[in-house]
């Protein structure tokens, strides 16, 4: 409900926490009711593959924000099934002397957050999903040379708005977060293991000098 209340939607959550989401899991999600137009809580498969695309079609976690409208697989679902992704933050990796090293980014005020997403029917008329990512902007630049497209607050009526179809039109009414809102730390590699679970995913970590 945190979520919910932060976001001023008249949507209901039910969702227990998870600290270490990984591509292929279903994932919650607010769409927008086909029916009502309303917002409504869900999940989705986080992996994209639309029903009408073949059994070795590629089934992408992340869609980037600079060639939705150009590309085939994502523009109808960029124009017709939007969502977002609730989260407290994300995990980029660097890499040093052939290890993993997991960062965590969050909002320095840790209101939860809300990634942009798209939704298409997968086989079994499942819900799958894919973040839309744009390139990395201020300090996370510094740690991954992509990130997710976070959406302010007054872009999310105008993201889940269903007659909002518009490329151009929904490139002026949405809008993304300043990279000045969140912060990055080091957290623990047990986040690179998909089966570790619990909040201690998040807590810092000292970093060594290189």
């Amino acid at each position: 409900m945190r979520v919910a209340q932060s976001l001023g939607l008249p949507v209901d959550l039910d969702w227990d926490p998870a600290y270490n989401v990984a591509p292929g899991r279903p994932v919650p999600v607010i769409a927008t009711d086909p029916d009502s137009g309303d917002p409504i809580a869900t999940h989705a498969q986080w992996g994209f593959h639309p029903h009408w695309a073949g059994d070795k079609a590629p089934t992408p976690i992340n869609a980037r924000a600079e060639s939705l409208r150009s590309s085939r697989y994502f523009l109808g679902s960029f124009r017709h099934h939007r969502c977002l992704v609730p989260a407290d933050g994300w995990f980029e990796w660097t890499e040093s002397h052939g290890k993993k090293l997991p960062w965590y980014f969050h909002r320095r005020d840790d209101i939860p957050l809300t990634f942009a997403g798209l939704l298409a029917k997968g086989k079994d008329d499942n819900l799958t999903m894919a973040i839309i990512t744009e390139p990395a902007r201020g300090m996370a630049k510094t740690v991954h040379d992509r990130m997710p497209l976070v959406l302010t607050r007054d872009s999310i009526p105008a993201w889940l708005a269903p007659g909002l179809e518009d490329p151009d039109e929904l490139r002026e009414q949405v809008h993304h977060e300043s990279i000045e809102e969140f912060e990055t730390y080091r957290v623990s590699p047990a986040v690179n293991r998909a089966d570790s679970e619990g909040a201690e995913l998040i807590d810092p970590v000292p970093t060594q000098p290189s």
